[in-house]
């Protein structure tokens, strides 16, 4: 690490930012609740940017993590962030990390699939994952994505969302600053932080994330690694058996093994992109 001038980077998803309650609010569409979440994660994002510069940070690269991919406001998108957007991306969620980066944020991150304690809660797809599973244990994307981090020794140092991935974030990083968005109530309703009041708790938490990212710790899975993926659909699981390497365990159960975290983030991606092919 570069003392004077860390690099980050972030990994900045929709559902988990300030007042965002319902799919019609973060699923891309021309209408004006989509067009406010837009703007909000804009400006929850320039407020982690402006947090990060404050702590000293020159280097700032930006993936829009959600949906599509294309929801962040470029044109508003704060000095020195580079932005990585749209879809197809090799490696989803955490496109362009590598070992050069000091330390990751991820920002807006939202609870997992099957959790009652979680507004909006999903796995990726909510149309294609049912469960996933990492050697045996249920997890969300904050987990999945923190292991391919961790496989390029870049620790995740700031999450911010529901208070449930911050719970989430806190028992497998216990470095990790975060920052509460908002608190849910149920699947589609939450008592939020109101945007201005976020952006101030996440300017000053990046700032400090960045100065502390030190003590932090890259998270990192024992080889061999397996995955197992439940779709939503036997249909789902139709296609997905295709990919090379996928082991069909029942109806709805597909296991994919591998030494490292990129092979398995793969056959993960590959997954979600066969199974959107599929009619429900």
């Amino acid at each position: 690490m570069t003392a004077d001038a860390p690099s980050a980077y972030l990994s900045v998803d929709m559902e988990g930012c300030a007042t965002l309650v319902h799919w019609d609010e973060v699923r891309p569409s021309p209408s004006r609740e989509y067009h406010r979440a837009c703007a909000i994660m804009t400006d929850e994002t320039n407020a982690v940017i402006d947090g990060i510069v404050a702590g000293g940070g020159r280097r700032v690269v930006v993936n829009d993590s959600h949906s599509r991919m294309r929801n962040l406001i470029a044109e508003r998108l704060r000095e020195p962030a580079t932005l990585l957007t749209g879809t197809s991306k090799p490696q989803f969620m955490l496109e362009g990390i590598d070992s050069d980066f000091d330390a990751a944020f991820f920002v807006g991150y939202h609870g997992g699939v099957g959790d009652r304690d979680a507004v909006l809660g999903h796995t990726y797809s909510p149309h294609i994952i049912y469960e996933c599973r990492l050697n045996g244990e249920p997890v969300d994307e904050l987990a999945i994505n923190a292991a391919l981090a961790g496989h390029y020794g870049v620790p995740v140092v700031f999450v911010s969302g529901d208070r449930t991935t911050i719970e989430s974030a806190r028992r497998r990083l216990p470095w990790v600053t975060c920052v509460v968005t908002k608190q849910s109530l149920s699947s589609y309703a939450a008592l939020s932080e109101s945007p201005s009041r976020t952006r101030t708790l996440l300017a000053a938490g990046a700032q400090q994330a960045l100065r502390e990212c030190g003590r932090a710790e890259p998270y990192r899975l024992r080889a061999p690694i397996a995955m197992e993926i439940d779709t939503r659909l036997t249909a789902h699981a139709d296609v997905v058996e295709l990919v090379p390497g996928c082991e069909r365990r029942g109806p709805r159960t597909l296991r994919f093994v591998a030494d490292e975290m990129p092979a398995i983030y793969r056959a993960l991606v590959a997954s979600i992109y066969l199974g959107s092919a599929v009619a429900a």
